[in-house]
C-alpha cells in the first residue's frame, strides 16, 4: 500500500485545520465573555434590588421614628397645656411648674442652651420667662404663672430685650422663635 499525500491538498488541510482551532478558541472565548458578562449583570441587578429595598426599609423605619417623634411632641403639648391650666388654677411652687418647665425642655431640646449661647450672661429666671414668651402666652398669663403683677413682667420682658440685643422695634416673641437649636 502506497500512501501518497499531496503536499498542496497538506497544505490546505492544515490551513483548514488551523482556522477550525482559532475559531474553536475564539468561540470558547467570546460565549465565557457573554455567560460572565450575564452573570455580572445578575449580581448587579440583584445588588441594586437589595440597595432598593434597604433604602426603602430606612425611609420607612424614619417615616415611623417621625410619626412616633411626632405623636410624643403632640402629647407632650397637650400635657404642657394641662400643666399650664393646673398652675394657674394652684400655686406656682407646685412641682407641676418643675415638671411644666422639665416637659418644655423636651418639646424644645436644647432651647436654654441655645439661649445662653446667644447670650451668655442670661439669669435662670429669664429663661424661664423666655420659655413661658416662646409659648405666647400674654403678660397677665406669665403673672400669674410667677406670682408677680403684669407691670414686673413688662419691666422683666425689658431687661430681658436689652440682654438679647433687640432694637426698640423687634419683637421678643419673634427672637425667641428664631433662635437655632444646636
Amino acid at each position: 500500500m502506497d500512501f501518497r499525500v499531496n503536499t498542496d491538498t497538506w497544505f490546505v488541510f492544515c490551513i483548514l485545520f488551523i482556522f477550525a482551532l482559532a475559531l474553536c478558541i475564539i468561540l470558547y472565548i467570546t460565549i465565557s465573555f457573554f455567560i460572565r458578562k450575564r452573570q455580572t449583570n445578575r449580581i448587579k441587578s440583584r445588588h441594586k434590588k437589595k440597595i432598593l429595598k434597604y433604602n426603602q426599609f430606612e425611609t420607612k423605619k424614619t417615616e415611623l421614628k417621625l410619626s412616633i417623634q411626632e405623636d410624643y411632641i403632640k402629647k407632650l403639648k397637650t400635657d404642657l397645656s394641662d400643666y399650664l391650666y393646673q398652675i394657674t388654677q394652684s400655686d406656682s411652687n407646685s412641682p407641676n411648674l418643675v415638671l411644666f418647665y422639665s416637659n418644655f425642655e423636651k418639646i424644645y431640646p436644647s432651647f436654654s442652651q441655645s439661649l445662653k449661647k446667644t447670650s451668655p450672661n442670661i439669669s435662670e429666671n429669664e429663661l424661664k420667662l423666655c420659655a413661658l414668651i416662646r409659648l405666647n402666652l400674654s403678660s397677665k398669663e406669665i403673672g400669674q404663672l410667677l406670682n408677680i403683677t403684669q407691670d414686673s413682667v413688662n419691666k422683666a420682658r425689658y431687661r430681658l430685650r436689652k440682654k438679647l440685643g433687640l432694637i426698640y422695634n423687634e419683637d421678643i416673641f419673634t427672637k425667641l422663635l428664631n433662635i437655632k437649636y444646636l
